[in-house]
């Protein structure tokens, strides 16, 4: 009974249950060492289920199922045809399958699998091909998880490259100078090009700090790196200097500059810190700005203590002049007769004025500030230097009102200031004032900042008679702190956005499915890895730790060699479904795919180590693997297919699959019929109705089945047709539309022809039937006697009268009215009808069929005779005597196999048995022992006598094939073979059990394969 076929997985399937061949596909069994010992079962097609009898999947071997075709050698030409991937075929006409008829068996090796076809070689009508299975939704739900599978790779993808891009931008295009310390010695991990800039073409990436930039040595910055890196507290430096050798010229006297620059711990998934994140601003213009314009207050101070020391002399003298006049106005009449010395001191004493007038003057005129001198009420420019003329290079300042030459003041804060310094005598000090003067050239108004001195200066009486001004303009340096501050605020605001972008970005890094890492260094060691990456190797440990320490695995796969070509010529690599075995906690080992990108990971130009993108396709990867053998394997059955298939696409049915079988019968090379459209390569099928069977396939997508078609082919002679069974079966893809159209077909051109021919024989059989009729009425009165005689063998024996009663009544009756009709066809047909190719072989296969069927009833009546032999008289039998008389009996084939027959039977004593009896069972162990000999070595056969209890024990050893022990309890069964080599009838081992155990005794067996067997028969005394 056929086993129903299951709905098709995958195109293959569907296929193979389409063929109406019988088909088996095996997979090999391998012993420990690697040896291929047999085959197991992996499928049976529904024409194979149906023929062999068995199911879809049978748990058993080929050997334990088949050991007659084992044992025949075509165990061996299989394993042949796997291993040499050679086609082997065998036609058997007593098949060792147990099959009926005349077939040719095929064994082909199919990718990792054997592919066995049961080919009938008789030419008789073929049954109709058994329904496709329904496997339409199989398909497209698998092509529902391709596309779904391809479009999931393909985002992953264009995340991983939006990403990287980002991080690459961000990291790389930052104002400020970033670099990354790894690990307690502080080795640069990544360098922006603003860092890299410090120190021109000098390397970093890859080294400690202190190795690349040992001039920092006895400098504040190693300890502070150690301070941040041991504690994790974020160290803040605000314009700290900071000495290098930017040039890279070994010069002892190193450049000054000063930075503002955060010293950040940066934590690995654990929260440890594994390193530290630098971000640095030079401010050395800001700074040197500062302490040029603290110098510049410190001279203005300094010029400001030598005016004052100059003033003071000046009041003294002034002081002394009015004292001088005084007493000279006092003593004028007395000081006559002094009038000459007096005009001598006055003389000396004006030309002493004069002289600190004039140091006074050129103090004003050669000092680096601007210094004017205001006159009078109306703040008349009396005297002024270079410097302050300096000042307003288009005005006419001397000997003019200071407010007429600078009428800009008036508007402006330096006016009041006058007048109030003017009027109260109270020195003010601007700190960086802003002014507004009309710029030179177009007079418009413009911004100048200025750091002055408004002092009232004061005649002999102590009254105020002008103004001293002291000033410097500022206005460079001002604007020089305020860009340096804005710039500041916007370093500062950048570093914060780019902080925040920074954290923004690992976020990401940590929930996107990418597993994502940055390795630095020539070592590759791990400096970031996300979830998503340390899910790839659980349990390991990867931060601070190179590849090849922490993947041992990958080091022979050539990911080593890639990381090393990329970190040494920045060339980005990008991999597809790389394998790799990987190790996982609990011992076992796991097979991964990547796709990734490795990409050189670069600051301030410089590689410094490399960034991966990666994600594990392996689910895509087996499935695809599963599809290709799949797809692999339906090719080679198609191309080896004993059907004739090709499969149909759009709507002008392009021939896109046609194996061998199909250009045969459409006469033409399968290469020249791919990819033309059917009916244009064969345009004599257009007439013949086929295109309106496709086109209605297509349209409704309901399968069309053909039986017998009759088709006229190119190859056919004019008026001449084939005929043709064949299916049309449509494909859909994943949305269930209609993608294709597979044709499955077989000609059967000659089975029709036969079967006309036959028609036209039964035609005139059906004469000669009616002359057997009368014959068979007389056989029927013949068998009711038969009836009779098996039913009084039926109470004879309980065990087998079923059995002797079928095969006594039940089978020879037919057999023997099928031969007679045998003889009566063969006399009635004329010699050339029988010499018919499609007759003959019909004629010689009912003969041998009814001999078969004669030499089993025979086999039956020797059991039936034992049965009636049960009751005969036991005698004493001298056991020597009838060994001999077998031995004699045998001397032929003991001669033509060169065996010794040793007996020890001097001391056996006679054995009450029946004579008969007692020689057949002889006879059947002495034969055996021959029959089943070992090819390798002369047959050597030992009968034995002993006594045992109430027992005479005959033993009979050989050195045989032997009997595996599993398979021993069969020996005694009726019409069991163990081994069908040679010939047998499968009733003698049956027939020595029965015949002891009916005397009261019983038989024993003990067997080792190549190595012999031993039979015990025990007969009572």
């Amino acid at each position: 009974m056929p086993v129903a076929a299951s709905a098709a997985t995958s195109p293959f399937e569907a296929f193979f249950e389409l063929s109406p061949t019988p088909a088996v596909l095996y997979e090999p069994v391998y012993d420990p060492a690697g040896k291929l010992v047999d085959f197991a079962f992996f499928r049976l097609n529904a024409a194979a289920q149906q023929v062999l009898g068995l199911p879809a999947q049978p748990t058993s071997t080929y050997r334990t199922q088949f050991p007659g075709a084992a044992s025949a050698g075509f165990g061996a030409q299989q394993e042949q045809a796997f291993v040499r991937r050679t086609p082997v075929e065998a036609s058997h006409d007593q098949h060792p399958y147990g099959l009926d008829g005349a077939y040719r068996v095929r064994a082909e090796r199919v990718a990792e699998q054997l592919l066995v076809s049961f080919i009938p070689l008789a030419p008789e009508a073929a049954p109709a091909a058994a329904d496709a299975p329904a496997g339409n939704e199989e398909l497209r739900a698998a092509n529902r998880q391709l596309a779904a599978a391809a479009a999931a790779v393909e985002l992953a993808r264009a995340e991983a490259e939006l990403q990287r891009r980002q991080l690459h931008h961000v990291l790389e295009q930052a104002p400020a100078m970033i670099c990354i310390f790894d690990g307690p010695a502080h080795v640069f991990q990544f360098v922006n090009p603003p860092y890299q800039a410090l120190v021109g073409e000098r390397r970093l990436l890859g080294k400690p700090i202190a190795e690349a930039m040992p001039e920092l040595t006895g400098q504040p910055i190693f300890g502070l790196l150690d301070q941040v890196y041991q504690t994790g507290e974020t160290y803040y430096a605000h314009e700290m200097l900071v000495q290098l050798d930017h040039l890279n010229e070994g010069r002892p006297e190193l450049e000054q500059r000063y930075y503002n620059f955060i010293y950040q711990a940066r934590r690995d998934v654990a929260g440890a810190i594994d390193g530290i994140l630098v971000f640095a601003y030079d401010v050395t213009g800001q700074v040197r700005a500062r302490q040029q314009a603290e110098r510049a207050r410190q001279e203005v101070d300094h010029l400001n203590e030598e005016l004052a020391a100059t003033n003071e002399e000046l009041q003294a003298s002034n002081e002394e002049y009015l004292t001088a006049n005084t007493a000279l106005s006092r003593a004028q009449q007395d000081l006559q007769q002094l009038n000459q010395v007096l005009e001598v001191l006055i003389a000396e004493r004006t030309r002493q004025i004069q002289e600190q007038s004039n140091r006074l003057e050129r103090l004003i005129r050669e000092a680096p500030a601007a210094i004017c001198m205001l006159d009078g009420p109306d703040l008349v420019v009396e005297l002024l230097n270079a410097e302050y003329q300096a000042l307003f290079p288009d005005r006419q300042l001397l000997g003019k009102p200071i407010l007429e030459a600078l009428p800009e003041l008036i508007d402006g804060p330096g006016a009041a200031l006058l007048r109030r310094v003017q009027q109260t005598g109270v020195t003010f000090k601007g700190r960086e004032l802003l002014m507004h003067f009309a710029r030179p050239g177009d007079g418009a108004l413009e911004e100048r900042y200025f750091d002055f001195i408004y002092q009232a200066r004061y005649d002999a009486a102590g009254q105020i008679n002008g103004l001293v001004v002291f000033g410097f303009e500022v206005t460079d340096k001002v604007r020089s702190r305020q860009q340096a501050e804005d710039l500041q605020a916007e370093l500062l605001a950048a570093t914060r956005r780019q902080l925040q972008e920074r954290e923004t970005l690992y976020q990401v890094f940590e929930e996107t499915p990418a597993a994502i890492c940055i390795q630095r260094g020539p070592e590759h060691r791990y400096a970031y890895a996300n979830a998503a990456y340390h899910d790839f190797f659980p349990g390991r440990a990867l931060l601070g730790r190179p590849v090849a320490e922490v993947l041992p695995e990958v080091v022979d796969s050539g990911v080593l060699a890639l990381l090393d070509h990329v970190y040494q010529t920045g060339e980005t690599y990008y991999g597809e479904e790389l394998p790799l075995l990987i190790a996982q906690p609990d011992g076992s080992s796991r097979w991964m795919y990547f796709t990734f990108t490795y990409q050189a990971y670069r600051e301030n130009g410089e590689i410094v180590g490399i960034s991966t993108f990666a994600y594990n396709v392996a689910e895509q990867v087996l499935a695809r693997q599963q599809r290709e053998a799949q797809q692999r394997q339906l090719q080679a059955v198609f191309a080896q297919a004993p059907v004739a298939i090709c499969v149909f696409r759009g709507p002008q049915y392009v021939l896109d699959v046609v194996n061998p079988l199909m250009g045969d019968m459409l006469g033409h090379a399968p290469a020249a019929l791919v990819g033309s459209p059917f009916f244009e390569a064969l345009p004599e099928l257009t007439s013949q109705g086929l295109p309106e069977l496709l086109d209605h396939v297509r349209e409704t997508g309901v399968p069309f089945r053909a039986q017998e078609q009759a088709i006229h082919l190119g190859r056919h002679q004019p008026g001449e047709v084939g005929y043709f069974n064949f299916v049309y079966e449509p494909l859909r893809d994943a949305e269930e539309q209609l993608i294709g159209i597979v044709c499955v077909a077989t000609e059967v051109t000659e089975q029709v022809r036969a079967r006309q021919q036959v028609q036209d024989l039964n035609e005139e059989l059906a004469a000669i039937n009616e002359e057997l009729a009368a014959t068979n009425e007389e056989l029927q009165t013949s068998n009711e006697e038969l009836q009779d005689s098996n039913q009084l063998l039926l109470r004879t024996n309980a065990d087998l009268d079923n059995f002797v009663y079928t095969a006594s009544h039940d089978l020879k009756v037919p057999i023997t009215n099928i031969e007679g009709l045998v003889h009566a066809l063969q006399a009635q047909l004329p010699p050339t009808a029988q010499a018919l190719p499609e007759v003959e072989p019909l004629l010689a296969m009912m003969q041998q069929s009814v001999e078969r069927f004669k030499r089993t009833l025979a086999y039956l009546s020797d059991v039936a005779q034992l049965q009636q032999e049960d009751g005969q008289a036991a005698a004493d039998v001298a056991l020597p005597q009838v060994v001999q008389d077998v031995r004699q009996d045998l001397l032929p084939l003991i001669r033509e196999t060169g065996a010794r027959l040793e007996a020890e039977l001097a001391d056996c004593p006679a054995v009450r048995f029946s004579p008969k009896n007692l020689r057949s069972v002889v006879y059947n162990l002495l034969s055996n022992a021959l029959k089943y000999r070992h090819s390798d070595r002369t047959p050597l056969i030992q009968v034995r006598c002993r006594q045992e209890g109430r027992f005479t024990v005959l033993e009979v050893q050989d050195n045989g094939l032997g009997i595996p022990k599993r398979r021993q309890p069969e020996l005694f069964q009726l019409f069991r073979r163990l081994h069908s080599h040679v010939e047998g009838s499968g009733i003698g081992l049956y027939m020595v059990k029965r015949m002891a155990e009916n005397a009261g005794g019983r038989v024993e067996v003990e067997s080792e394969p190549e190595v012999g067997s031993t039979f015990r028969v025990y007969f009572p005394r």
